[in-house]
């Protein structure tokens, strides 16, 4: 194991550091048994910096709105964006904090709709 890469474990010190339950699958437990020296390099954080980026496709499906409501949004300066080329991204901490800052708890004291 001394040609390891410092950033990386064998399944077996991964295996050590799970939670118990993981450790008691079968198949993991068969995995280990079966490769004792196999080994896995430690994930970096590279990748979950592109995942805080959602694109329009994915704003419009989680808040169920359109393209036009998301161009007025960025034109009043509602949801902060980048843009790169063509392509509009926004960050999921901005959308989540649109969705609070327009949370409303109060009731209207009315039921039902026009009389």
């Amino acid at each position: 194991m001394s040609d390891q890469k410092p950033n990386s474990q064998s399944i077996a010190e991964l295996a050590a550091d799970l939670k118990s339950p993981i450790r008691q699958c079968p198949y993991v437990q068969a995995l280990l048994d079966s490769n004792p020296d196999l080994v896995i390099a430690k994930s970096d954080n590279t990748k979950r910096g592109l995942s805080e980026w959602m694109d329009n496709q994915d704003v419009m499906f989680s808040l169920h709105v359109s393209l036009r409501t998301l161009q007025s949004l960025r034109s009043n300066g509602t949801l902060p964006y980048s843009r790169i080329n063509n392509k509009i991204y926004y960050r999921r901490a901005d959308i989540e904090q649109l969705l609070n800052d327009n949370y409303s708890h109060q009731s209207s004291g009315k039921k039902g709709g026009r009389r």
